[in-house]
């Protein structure tokens, strides 16, 4: 399992409501929060491998409303 971090900020006039429901309905997106301050959302991600990995978080970069994302990978530690 791979699993990612995606802190997104949201353009001004973007649906909140819509942009919750379609980051919901990525696949791999396992939690999504909004929040108050410079990030505006903080999705959850994980996938099976880098590649679905990458596809849901590029889905996330190219949504109406998402303006800039910051995307940290999990490490493992064993």
């Amino acid at each position: 399992m791979q699993g990612a971090i995606v802190m997104v900020q949201v353009g001004g006039s973007t649906d909140l409501s819509g942009l919750h429901k379609e980051l919901h309905g990525v696949e791999n997106v396992k939690e999504v929060y909004f929040l108050a301050g410079p990030t505006d959302v903080v999705c959850h991600v994980e996938a099976a491998d880098t590649d679905a990995l990458m596809h849901s978080v590029l889905k996330i970069r190219g949504m109406k409303g998402v303006a800039n994302t910051d995307t940290r990978f999990i490490l493992p530690v064993h």
